[in-house]
Parts: C-alpha cells; structure tokens; sequence
C-alpha cells in the first residue's frame, strides 16, 4: 500500500505502512469532525484486511476533540477482540492532558500509549530488549 495524503479542514492524514509489520497511520495537525471519518476509514480498513495492531502516530497532533476521542475507543473496541492493541504515540502535552480528563491513559487491555513511533514498534512486534 502506498502511502496516502488527505486534507480535510485543518488536519493532514497520511499513512505510512511498514511490510510485515504494523501499519502506522500518521497524523498531522488537528483531529476533529473534519478529519475523523477518513481517519476512521484508513483505521476499520487495516482491522477489516486483518491488521489487529495498528499505532496511531499523533506525534505532530496539536489538539483532539470528541470525535477524535471517541475514534480512539472504537479502534481499541475493534481490534481486542482480534487479539490486537492499540499504540498511540503522543508526545503534545495539551493532547495528553484531554487524552488523562477522559481517561484513555488509564486503559491496561487494547492499548498503549509510546513516547515515539520507534518505541511503539519495538514493543508491539516484540523486538523491545532492555539494555544493560
């Protein structure tokens, strides 16, 4: 799958998919009502093709809204019964503080928040060592 480019209001989703491993789905900018129903298209269609893990990149995420919020349950919703989880890599601290206010962070099964993209593909593959 090539990588894709969509604009819808002030957000800019591109994914990027790694062969053989977990697809990555990259998001820039804000995530709202704008942005959300392509984003949950390019989420359901990795689950539907058989990709129970997917990370969320929102590295380059400045602000989330409700909509944005609720896509994140649903991903989570979708891809545990599939024996998948859900890696959301977040490093804005506004994203973060409304990510804590409803409490996403303190979910254990289905999800699990990274501090990079590297981090989050190491440890869902398995290939996360301890160094020392």
């Amino acid at each position: 799958m090539t990588p894709a480019a969509i604009k819808k209001g002030e957000g800019n989703l591109e994914v990027r998919v790694l062969p053989g491993k977990i697809p990555i789905i990259d998001v820039d900018g804000e995530i709202d009502h704008y942005v959300v129903p392509e984003l949950e298209s390019k989420i359901m269609a990795f689950i539907n093709e058989g990709s129970a893990s997917i990370i969320l990149d929102f590295t380059d995420v400045s602000y989330i809204d409700s909509a944005g919020v609720a896509l994140i349950i649903l991903s989570i919703q979708r891809s545990t019964p599939l024996g998948g989880k859900v890696g959301l890599v977040v490093t804005n601290e506004n994203v973060l503080k409304i990510l804590e206010i409803v409490g996403i962070t303190r979910l254990a099964e289905g999800f699990k928040l990274y501090p990079s993209v590297d981090v989050a593909i190491a440890d869902m593959t398995g290939e996360l060592r301890s160094e020392g």
